[in-house]
């Protein structure tokens, strides 16, 4: 790992000598010259976000969310944001770098007071799934969390004493891509500390950097892994996701953003039921009988008629060949897909019921559909509950929370209410908050999917 580390620390120099560009076909060669130029302070680790943390707990000062949002736990507090912009014929949004920078201030500024307390850390984690690159319309691509919205609600909490920020990335975006887009600039230049955790695999992780909770009672996992930092007692945990479409959760809200605060080898969380699971180093982590528990559990959904439960028929198949006694004894390999609904759903649960972020929301200025097309949504969902939240993003995507397959174990697994009719909406403006009478008259987008990725199918809706 030291290695790799060094390498990418050497700077724009030898960067933008690395054939790195074939990804950007639309980018200009303006684009593509300035990404060259682009300032790379070096890749940060998770074991230098622990560092940077606790070198600078005692001059900060940790900011309270506001007492309605405390106080009205399960409810769901709905912003609205005024980013105007137009697609060009590429069908792309500029990056709008000072709407989203001004959208994320506001943000912060609407949820947050000055706290009284001195010391700990705020971990804040975006989806940076991807889609960085040196083509800054990139910034604005609909699937991953704006890095500038990210920015202005940072300088909020700075302005409020809050020093001690580490944001980090977990996903499909590599440095290069961080660096070619300028987020690795912008963080810098904003003064938090920028950390990357997709290790090439899991023996690059350092014992300090992970902490193992005990889960028994989950369904496929018994212990979970996350980034030390994000479970210390003394760390505010911001849980910022996106408005996104996904093929296997269909939105794919905060739930699933906290994948993002775990180690390479057990945050795939998406990994098939015939699939080997885990790809890290501890064998006890996975309930050795999930497989035959997750086939249960899905028999049990589908009779309660979870919508586009078997979309391609991969179940159906699995039970023809003859099921759990065929599959026993060997005479056939079920699809990648079989009952994948379901175990990603009750394994993203066993994450989520090991953590507890201190606010949830989810970033809905910009989404994109399964059909990769760029839709304006201008929102923002809050909450302390992660089921009130996504469920109220997922009714602005254009889905019915009480359709969506995960939201559907979630709630059965105690973990909130899934049903929006239940749900205290409220709206906040700027200093006003105002209870929402009729949540149908929310302006609503159309952002369907493809189930399970079959292209050829027309978009869904839950």
């Amino acid at each position: 790992m030291k290695n790799r580390r060094d390498f990418l620390k050497t700077g724009s120099a030898v960067f933008s000598a690395l054939p790195v560009f074939a990804e950007n076909a639309f980018a200009s060669q303006k684009d593509i010259d300035r990404a060259k130029e682009r300032f790379d302070p070096g890749m940060k680790l998770v074991r230098d976000g622990l560092k940077a943390s606790k070198k600078k707990k005692k001059n900060n000062i940790t900011p309270v969310l506001r007492e309605e949002i405390l106080e009205n736990p399960a409810a769901v507090f709905v912003i609205r944001t005024n980013v105007f912009s137009e697609k060009d014929e590429d069908g792309k949004f500029p990056p709008e770098k000072e709407q989203f920078l001004k959208a994320g201030y506001e943000t912060a500024r609407m949820m947050f007071r000055k706290g009284a307390e001195r010391g700990g850390a705020t971990y804040i984690k975006p989806n940076f799934v991807g889609g960085f690159r040196a083509d800054e319309r990139s910034l604005n691509n609909g699937v991953s969390t704006h890095p500038s919205f990210v920015a202005g609600f940072c300088d909020v909490l700075q302005e409020l004493g809050n020093t001690n920020i580490v944001v980090g990335a977990n996903g499909a975006a590599k440095h290069k891509d961080f660096v070619q887009s300028g987020i690795c600039e912008m963080m810098h230049n904003h003064k938090i500390c920028f950390t990357e955790g997709k290790y090439d695999s899991w023996s690059d992780y350092t014992r300090s950097e992970v902490t193992w909770v005990d889960y028994p009672e989950g369904i496929v996992m018994h212990r979970i892994p996350f980034f030390s930092l994000t479970m210390k007692k003394d760390t505010m945990l911001i849980n910022m996701a996106k408005d996104r479409i996904h093929q296997l959760g269909f939105t794919t809200l905060t739930i699933k953003n906290l994948q993002g605060i775990m180690p390479v080898g057990y945050m795939h969380i998406c990994g098939g039921w015939p699939a080997t699971l885990n790809r890290g180093a501890v064998k006890n982590a996975f309930n050795p009988d999930y497989r035959k528990e997750i086939e249960q559990l899905y028999i049990k959904h589908a009779r309660m008629n979870y919508r586009y439960w078997d979309e391609g028929g991969h179940s159906s198949e699995y039970f023809k060949l003859g099921g759990w006694d065929a599959y026993q004894r060997g005479e056939f390999k079920p699809d990648y897909k079989t009952f994948w609904g379901e175990q990603w759903g009750q394994r993203m649960m066993d994450v989520n019921a090991a953590i507890s972020p201190y606010v949830n929301m989810v970033e809905g200025i910009v989404g994109v559909d399964g059909k990769g097309t760029l839709h304006l949504n201008n929102f923002i969902t809050v909450s302390c509950n992660r089921v009130s939240c996504d469920s109220m993003a997922s009714w602005l995507m254009g889905h019915d929370p009480r359709e969506l397959p995960y939201l559907r174990i979630a709630n059965e697994r105690g973990m909130g209410d899934n049903d929006i009719d239940n749900l205290d909406i409220y709206e906040i403006r700027k200093n006003d908050i105002v209870k929402v009478s009729d949540y149908r008259k929310l302006p609503r987008a159309r952002m369907g999917v493809h189930v399970y990725s079959t292209k050829n199918a027309p978009l869904r809706f839950f």
